[in-house]
């Protein structure tokens, strides 16, 4: 009766142990840099989240030295920024992902749009945002495209 409770004890536990391996066999996390598209000062950075082939979700967005115009006294000045997307950006089932990144201390929204492309591995998109407050200069981004690689 005990090598009967013992085998079946570990014959639960070895499937437990294969169902879970194979779950997380599936999931992955793809980490890639980039830039700006002819913005060599730029640095984009994220993750994508893959599971069994298709990308679920972007994450740890981040943006640095992002070019802006600002209207000042006189005429336009060039202006940088950075920015994180603090929360994941949710990618559909067409690989297409759609944000609005909000900072109100200064009146910001950034709007991502793109594609995940090659199950994960590469991500193309553009960004932009409404006129906002940045250092008591009026600013705005224009559209610009992105892409980021593994």
């Amino acid at each position: 009766m005990k090598r009967t409770t013992t085998t079946a004890i570990l014959l639960v536990l070895a499937a437990s142990l294969a169902f879970a391996g194979s779950a997380l066999a599936g999931s992955k996390t793809i980490k890639q840099t980039g830039q700006i598209v002819g913005d060599n000062a730029t640095f984009v950075k994220l993750r994508v989240k893959v599971s069994g082939g298709d990308p679920e979700k972007i994450s740890g967005y981040s943006a640095k030295n992002v070019l802006t115009r600002c209207e000042a006294k006189n005429g336009r000045v060039n202006k940088r920024f950075s920015y994180s997307a603090l929360d994941p950006i949710m990618v559909n089932s067409s690989n297409r992902f759609n944000a609005v990144l909000i900072d109100d201390s200064i009146g910001l929204k950034i709007k991502l749009q793109g594609k995940v492309k090659k199950h994960g591995k590469v991500v193309a998109g553009t960004i932009k945002t409404n006129r906002f407050d940045l250092n008591n200069k009026v600013c705005k981004v224009p559209g610009q495209k992105f892409k980021t690689a593994k």
